[in-house]
């Protein structure tokens, strides 16, 4: 998994770093959760999610509650459909969401 910091945020798009500069921009949302993630938090997901020749690549992804039934059932950290977010020191286990 990598850890990338959101640095900035507009409407929905998250511009988001990791630890060796690179940045990222993606079209996200956010259900399940009590408020969706701010400037200064973190995401922690699978590098492939990142990576254009991914065959699953997107540029705007959906989490949501690993009880959502719009995503795959799994609970494996490992697993390309699980994130992390790391909201003031809080973790926050999310899953992708489908459809």
């Amino acid at each position: 998994m990598v850890k990338l910091e959101i640095i900035n945020k507009k409407e929905g798009l998250y511009y988001l770093k990791d630890s060796k500069n690179n940045n990222y921009e993606f079209s996200m949302e956010f259900y399940d959760i009590d408020e969706s993630p701010k400037i200064g938090d973190y995401l922690e997901l699978s590098a492939e999610l990142l990576n254009p020749r991914y065959a699953g690549y997107s540029v705007l992804y959906t989490f949501g509650n690993l009880k959502n039934p719009c995503g795959r059932n799994t609970t494996n950290m490992n697993s390309i459909d699980i994130i992390k977010l790391i909201v003031e020191n809080k973790e926050i286990i999310l899953k992708r969401l489908y459809g």
